[in-house]
């Protein structure tokens, strides 16, 4: 017969309860920034990455990086059915989600002169 240890039950009580959840990746590429009104321009150029699914109340953690030396790049969350704005952030950092919702994000250069440069972004659950 077994008997768990408390350490195994300690273990499989933190599993349940998601205390031990490892981050999932929801989406990742790369794409062009520059504030368009569409996500694929008149060139043919990917603007905006693809539409992933978000869920109410659970934590996403957004990551992007820009080429060039002086860009600054925003990322925006946009809601996929009217575009309006989600979500903003000017660093890398955290978004706890309000709804369930197919979003999409954009990215915009806050460096006067820039644009045009390719980000990779990568957006994972929160651990």
């Amino acid at each position: 017969m077994y008997i768990p240890t408390a350490q195994s039950v300690l273990t499989a009580g933190l599993a349940l309860t998601g205390t031990l959840h490892k981050p999932t990746e929801v989406a990742s590429g790369k794409v062009l920034d520059y504030a368009v009104e569409k996500c694929i321009d008149a060139d043919g150029e990917t603007r905006c990455t693809a539409p992933f699914l978000v869920t109410k109340s659970t934590c996403y953690k957004l990551e992007w990086s820009t080429e060039g030396a002086l860009t600054h790049t925003t990322a925006e969350v946009r809601d996929a059915g009217s575009g309006d704005l989600v979500y903003y952030r000017d660093t890398n950092g955290e978004w706890k989600t309000e709804k369930n919702e197919l979003v999409y994000l954009d990215f915009k250069p806050k460096v006067p002169g820039t644009g045009n440069n390719t980000v990779e972004y990568k957006v994972t659950t929160c651990e």
